[in-house]
């Protein structure tokens, strides 16, 4: 049995519901053919969601982790490669902090990689009929944050684990209870939780 971290956000900003921690939520304690799932919703905290997630890995001993964020303003899921030393936002976190292109890591390296094969789970994801994007670069909110703490931790300390993070748009099934500025995309709920599926699937594969 091969075992996935599965992680997304809580509330943050002026939202009220997050589609990623409801992902979170409903995969924990599932199974994937021979993949177990361990759900973990992190607080939309630049340190905070790491030092959770960082228990989570010692705990656990994940072979896989696939974190997962919200990013109104992308078109279609895209999955992030790299994490920045770097943390500024347009909203605070959920501890206050508002830092303005500060660096994470006083002095640490400029930038980490997410260790995932994007390119082969971007064709995954076009195969089932699910476009997305592979970006290099994941703003520096919170999600930048976990991506640059998450891989500096698997790579500084040698651990097989696969890593993956996507941005989702709103899902849909949400539609009746966010306001969604003009030119926002959504994707459907049945979409979500399909690409999460696949991405776990293809990490386990190459663990």
């Amino acid at each position: 049995m091969k075992r996935v971290i599965l992680t997304g956000f809580d509330v943050f900003g002026p939202y009220k519901f997050n589609p990623t921690r409801d992902l979170a939520v409903e995969y924990q304690g599932k199974r994937l053919g021979d993949v177990e799932i361990v759900g973990i919703v992190l607080p939309a905290t630049y340190y905070g969601a790491f030092e959770m997630l960082s228990e989570a890995i010692d705990r656990f001993f994940p072979d896989t982790i696939l974190s997962t964020g919200l990013a109104s303003f992308v078109p279609r899921l895209r999955l992030e490669s790299v994490g920045r030393n770097n943390m500024s936002g347009k909203y605070a976190d959920a501890d206050g902090r508002k830092p303005v292109n500060q660096p994470l890591i006083q002095g640490g390296k400029e930038y980490y990689r997410i260790n995932a094969d994007n390119v082969r789970l971007a064709n995954s994801l076009f195969e089932a009929g699910i476009p997305s994007d592979v970006s290099v670069d994941a703003e520096t909110f919170i999600c930048n944050s976990l991506i640059y703490l998450t891989a500096m931790k698997i790579e500084e300390q040698g651990l097989q684990i696969k890593y993956a993070h996507f941005h989702t748009p709103w899902a849909v099934g949400y539609l009746d209870r966010v306001a969604l500025e003009p030119g926002k995309t959504t994707i459907s709920d049945a979409d979500l939780r399909k690409a999460t599926e696949i991405i776990i699937r293809d990490l386990a594969k190459t663990c």
